[in-house]
């Protein structure tokens, strides 16, 4: 276990020694080591060849025949062959005696858990665990309590499974055994992934993989159980690459027992990303294996996703196959299973759903299990009952959610309470309430930003690597139109984003107050003359909800598939305006298209009976989907018009409120590059001669985050980017590299009012729940109030002009949604496509 290679090389050694003096007993025993060195090695064919070839040799020695049986019983069993495994531990049961007698029973244990037969394991496990304290066998008490403390992790006993392993880690270390102490530690990552617990379950498995990738051998149990976890924390397209990853690894291994069991996590993977054909194929092919194996508790699990990636799937059929989970100890893929046939309307999967337990299980079961009793209730007509439910389960996500330290894992685990909030937005549409509506659209959307933001600056890894990420980036900068000298540091940035993205995923819960939603009259009364326009979607349609003068309107939209389709057909011809991009016929088509766009917009959204109820109010606007890149301001209702977008209705209620008080600062900084930043940031310096400035060289991150700390006032002139592939790489070109949403969580105190002239700074990744992921949300989630940053590019002359208009109006004493405004009203009609990619957001206000 501690060097397999060496003791394959020392075990043919010894076989060409005992070959040499016609010793079959040394044979038979170097033959052995020879097999066990293969296992390790993930070598499981070779393995069995040496296994047998020993039990041959040592045909007249009945013992070592014996012991070299257990040792292939295990090898069969990795081959995904357990029912010759039982033959073979079953011949060796009945020879062995003492210490080897219990080694095998201990063998027979782990064959019997993976036929499903674990109160005979446990037995097992016990009676062997027993023998080897008697003789003092540290090495196979530690096999022993390892493979206890996996089968009580399965059958939900955490508590016990973390004593059994914790007692194993420290035997293997006593034994020097570092790689067996690295599946120990993987292992216990497994127990807080039982739980629930993901970032715990994180760090176990980054600490084991740190130790597998020295030593140059990755269990491909290590790879699905890191698949299962990523596919609970949403990060779907690592679970789909690691799938991937597990399926080959345990295939090029001929490792049977495992390769089904990655097959179907592939089958989930493929499932969540939408590839029916990938997941009905893999869960065919991994339910064939199970199936010849014997191994039918799981072979009901892949029947269940066999089911769903069908085309159709009868409530009947759904219902029988909840029962089959149930009965195997697949809770989750059960109730799944029944939610699926209640969501049919079938009478009797509702009916079923009074039995769900809203108590047992993972947070992620438990808050799946309040939307059934919600759905049991509001079938019995109880919608009081149901309403309830609803919000214990959207409470249960809250304190999920606030659990999680990394903002991306925040985000991502508001989707599971999506159908929550859906049914909460349906009930409220029953009675067409648009106080209810609002109260629970603002329960889901954009919860993260409610919850203390993590902070990234106490980890000195982390720190080191965004250091070196910015010398990277750097570098590729100086190669812009050298592939081949770009190749190596191109990788490089990789590996180096990746790693930071895992090492932040591992972010402590940061310690403040999980602020719960504004209630609606909160926020009523906080808008005061303003209007409050909330988009929301349900089922496939956009509605408004509408608040002025203390009162709340309901106003259905169109398809939001039709204004999606009209929104990216408006942003690409601003972009080509911008870019000035084709001949003139072609920029004035583009032209004609960006003016029709906005006004169609305008008429679907903000026109007919919604532009009565708003007048000429300040507006507020929550958008939702894809509408968190429309270029509002263009849209002629909103002309002149102090306007902010906030991502929810609570958020720009907590900026308006304000809070810590800005120390009064202005900072300016102004990377080298684009040309006219340097430029932009002295002229706005000559209004603001108290301002620190920051400029060119001396624009680095490090001087950047300590200036902007607490500031009053921000102005960043920079190449900005808006990395769609990971939004948290999202960034600011300064002079030492980019700043990024990472370097953003170091910010001990956010600045108040933060102005980006730069391009696409005003992008973000919008996740369900309408959680944003990019630089806007980081800060918005920082604390700052108002922020100023665009939603495409921009050119360079007509920004500078902007801007300058925007400052002289904000040092009079307006405030930044007025301000801006009233610089686009002012913009020269060549400038309109530029003037109108900025947007407030937040509060609007400073």
């Amino acid at each position: 276990m501690a060097n397999p290679e060496r003791a394959a090389a020392l075990g043919a050694r010894l076989l060409a020694r005992a070959e040499r003096d016609r010793d079959r007993p040394g044979a038979s025993t170097s033959l052995r080591i020879l097999g066990l060195a293969a296992r390790e090695l993930q070598e499981p064919a070779l393995a069995a060849t040496r296994l047998r070839r020993s039990i041959a040799v040592a045909r007249e020695h009945p013992q070592l025949a014996a012991e070299s049986r257990m040792s292939l019983a295990l090898v069969l069993n990795d081959l995904g062959r357990p029912r010759a495994a039982l033959r073979e531990i079953d011949q060796a049961l009945l020879v062995l005696e003492g210490l080897p007698l219990a080694r095998a029973r201990m063998q027979h244990g782990i064959l019997l858990r993976r036929l499903g037969r674990d109160t005979e394991a446990l037995e097992a496990y016990g009676a062997a665990l027993a023998a080897f304290r008697r003789h003092d066998d540290r090495l196979w008490q530690a096999r022993a309590l390892t493979n206890r403390g996996v089968l009580q992790a399965y059958r939900g006993m955490l508590a016990q499974a973390r004593v059994d392993l914790e007692r194993a880690e420290d035997l293997y270390r006593g034994l020097s055994l570092t790689a067996a102490v690295a599946q120990v530690q993987h292992n216990l990552g497994f127990v807080a992934a039982q739980g629930g617990d993901i970032v715990t379950a994180l760090t176990w498995y980054d600490r084991a993989d740190e130790q597998f990738r020295r030593s140059g051998r990755r269990p491909a149990e290590a790879l699905i159980d890191r698949t299962e976890l990523l596919l609970a924390a949403r990060l779907l397209p690592e679970a789909h690459q690691a799938a991937r990853d597990a399926v080959e690894l345990a295939g090029s291994t001929r490792l049977g027992s495992l390769l089904p069991q990655a097959r179907l996590l592939l089958a989930q993977a493929a499932l969540a990303a939408g590839d029916t054909a990938e997941a009905r194929r893999s869960a065919r092919l991994a339910r064939r294996a199970f199936e010849r194996q014997q191994r039918e508790r799981w072979a009901v699990h892949a029947r269940y996703l066999e089911s769903v990636a069908t085309a159709r799937q009868s409530p009947r059929r759904l219902r029988t196959l909840a029962a089959a989970l149930d009965a195997a100890g697949w809770p989750e893929q059960a109730l799944d299973a029944r939610l699926r046939a209640a969501a049919t309307g079938d009478a009797g999967a509702l009916a079923e759903l009074a039995a769900v337990d809203v108590g047992r299980g993972t947070v992620r079961l438990r808050i799946r299990a309040w939307h059934a009793r919600a759905l049991h209730r509001l079938h019995r007509g109880d919608r009081a009952g149901a309403r309830r439910a609803l919000l214990a389960g959207l409470r249960l996500l809250d304190q999920y959610r606030a659990a999680l330290g990394a903002t991306e894992l925040r985000v991502l685990s508001s989707a599971e309470g999506g159908e929550l909030a859906g049914l909460g937005v349906r009930l409220a549409l029953l009675e067409r309430s648009g106080r209810q509506v609002l109260g629970w659209a603002e329960r889901w959307r954009a919860a993260t930003l409610r919850l203390p933001a993590g902070r990234g600056d106490d980890d000195p890894v982390l720190a080191r690597e965004l250091a070196e990420l910015r010398r990277v980036s750097a570098e590729l900068a100086g190669y812009s139109s050298d592939a081949i000298r770009r190749a190596r540091p191109l990788q490089r940035q990789r590996v180096l984003e990746d790693s930071i993205r895992r090492r932040t995923w591992r972010t402590a819960t940061p310690d403040g107050v999980v602020e719960t939603p504004g209630s609606v009259d909160e926020i009523v009364a906080r808008l005061g003359a303003r209007a409050l326009v909330e988009l929301v979607e349900q089922d496939g349609r956009l509605l408004a909800v509408v608040a002025v003068d203390g009162r709340i309107r309901l106003q259905p939209l169109v398809s939001a598939t039709v204004v999606a389709a009209e929104l990216a057909a408006l942003r690409f011809a601003m972009r080509r305006l911008v870019l000035r991009y084709g001949s003139p016929a072609s920029l004035a088509a583009a032209e004609a298209a960006a003016r029709h766009g906005v006004r169609q917009l305008d008429e679907w959204l903000l026109g007919g009976p919604l532009s009565r109820l708003v007048g000429d109010r300040d507006l507020v606007v929550v958008p939702t989907g894809a509408l968190q890149a429309l270029p509002w301001s263009a849209l002629p209702s909103c002309r002149g018009r102090s306007l902010a977008v906030a991502p929810s209705a609570t958020a720009w209620a907590r900026g308006a409120a304000g809070g810590g008080a800005p120390d009064g600062r202005t900072v300016l900084v102004a990377a080298a590059r684009p040309e006219h930043a340097l430029g932009e940031v002295r002229a706005l310096a000559a209004l603001a001669p108290a301002a620190r400035v920051l400029a060119g060289p001396d624009a680095t991150v490090r001087a950047t985050l300590a200036a902007i700390d607490g500031a009053s006032l921000v102005h960043l002139a920079a190449h900005g980017e808006f990395r769609a592939d990971n939004p948290l790489f999202s960034h600011i070109d300064l002079a030492d590299g980019p700043l990024t949403v990472h370097d953003l969580t170091g910010l001990h105190r956010a600045p108040d009012l933060v102005v980006l002239s730069a391009c696409d700074t005003g992008l973000s990744a919008v996740h369900p729940g309408d959680e944003l992921m990019g630089l806007t949300a980081a800060l918005l989630g920082a604390g700052t109030r108002t922020l100023v940053a665009s939603i495409g590019p921009v050119d360079d002359g007509a920004t500078r002009a902007l801007m300058l208009q925007l400052h002289d109006r904000l040092r009079h004493g307006a405030e930044p949604a007025a301000a801006l405004a009233a610089a686009q009203v002012a913009a020269p009609a060549e400038h309109w496509a530029t003037a109108h990619s900025f947007s407030c957001f937040g509060a609007g206000a400073a």
